[in-house]
C-alpha cells in the first residue's frame, strides 16, 4: 500500500515537471512578425491595425511604402491643374495698376470749418495731382538769370580787418543777419556795415533770404573774397525770387549764388545809409532781417 502511495507521487511529481519544461520551452513571439499595431492618430482617435506574420519585414516596409504614397498623393494636388487655376487666376499688370489707381482716387478729407463743425467730403486724389502740376509756381521770378554781377569801386583792402571776426558757416546751417549801429564797416569812402562768413570747401553754393515787411526790405549786395581777403566778385543783386506774404509768414526774396574755386570768404554788405525807393516797387530800409543759408 505504501509502496503504491509513493508510486502515484512520483508520477504527478514528473507529470508535472513535464508539463513545466514543455511551457518554457516555447519561443516567444519575435517583434514584426505579426500582431496588433495601436495608435492615435491626428484627430485623437484610437486606432488598432492588424499587422500579418506571413509578410515579413519586407512586406511591412512596402505596405508601409504605399501607405506614405497614397497619403501623399491625397494630400498633393495635381500640379497640372494648380498650374491652370494660377493661369485662370492671372490678372495683366495695367488692370491692377487702374484698381489701385481707383482706389488711391477715392479718399476722404475730414477738417474743423470756421464754425467748429467737423467736415467730411470725398477727395479725388488726381484731380488734386493735376491741379497741382499745373497750378502756378508760387513765386515770382525777378531775374532769369538768378543774379547780376557788377563793378563798384572798393578798396583792395576794404575787408582785412574783418577777416578776423569771420563767421565759419558749415554746410546744412544757417545765420541770422541784421544790422545795427556797432556793426563793423568796410574800409574806403564808403563806409558801408558789412558782415563777413567763411565756408569749408565742400560748400558749393549759398542761399541768401530776405524777408519782407512793409514794403521793405534789406537790399545787400555780395562781395567774395579769396583767402588772402582780397575781392574777387561782387554781386549787386543776389535775389532771384519774390514770395507773397502768407497768413503763417512773411513776403521774402530769396537768391542763390554759387561759390567759385578761389572764393573763401563772403561779405554781406548794405550799400546805402539811408532808407530809399527800389527799382522793383519795394522799399530799401535799414532795419530788418536776413538768413544766409549753405546748403
Amino acid at each position: 500500500m505504501r509502496l503504491s502511495i509513493l508510486l502515484l507521487v512520483a508520477l504527478a511529481t514528473g507529470c508535472q515537471s513535464q508539463g513545466q519544461s514543455i511551457s518554457q520551452s516555447q519561443p516567444q513571439r519575435a517583434a514584426g512578425e505579426g500582431g496588433l499595431y495601436v495608435y492615435m492618430d491626428a484627430q485623437r482617435n484610437l486606432v488598432t491595425l492588424e499587422r500579418p506574420a506571413a509578410s515579413g519585414k519586407t512586406g511591412a516596409v512596402n505596405d508601409s511604402t504605399e501607405a506614405a504614397d497614397s497619403a501623399s498623393s491625397q494630400k498633393t494636388p495635381n500640379r497640372g491643374s494648380s498650374d491652370r487655376e494660377s493661369v485662370e487666376d492671372y490678372r495683366p499688370s495695367a488692370e491692377v495698376d487702374q484698381e489701385l489707381e481707383a482706389r488711391e482716387n477715392n479718399r476722404f478729407i475730414s477738417y474743423v470749418d470756421e464754425t467748429g463743425q467737423l467736415v467730411s467730403r470725398p477727395l479725388d486724389m488726381g484731380a488734386e495731382r493735376e491741379a497741382a502740376s499745373s497750378a502756378p509756381a508760387p513765386y515770382e521770378t525777378l531775374d532769369a538769370d538768378a543774379y547780376l554781377e557788377t563793378y563798384r569801386a572798393l578798396r583792395a583792402d576794404c575787408c582785412q580787418h574783418l577777416l578776423a571776426e569771420a563767421q565759419s558757416l558749415e554746410s546744412g546751417k544757417e545765420a541770422l543777419l541784421a544790422f545795427g549801429a556797432d556793426t563793423p564797416v568796410l574800409v574806403g569812402e564808403s563806409a558801408y556795415r558789412a558782415r563777413i562768413y567763411s565756408f569749408p570747401d565742400e560748400v558749393s553754393r549759398v542761399s541768401l533770404m530776405a524777408f519782407i515787411r512793409k514794403q521793405g526790405y534789406l537790399a545787400v549786395e555780395l562781395l567774395w573774397l579769396d583767402k588772402d581777403g582780397l575781392p574777387v566778385m561782387l554781386v549787386d543783386q543776389p535775389f532771384s525770387r519774390k514770395y507773397p506774404e502768407t497768413w503763417y509768414r512773411y513776403g521774402y526774396l530769396q537768391g542763390t549764388v554759387e561759390k567759385e574755386p578761389g572764393q573763401h570768404y563772403l561779405v554781406v554788405f548794405l550799400p546805402y545809409f539811408e532808407s530809399r525807393p527800389g527799382t522793383d516797387g519795394l522799399k530799401q530800409v535799414t532795419e530788418g532781417e536776413l538768413v544766409l543759408t549753405a546748403p
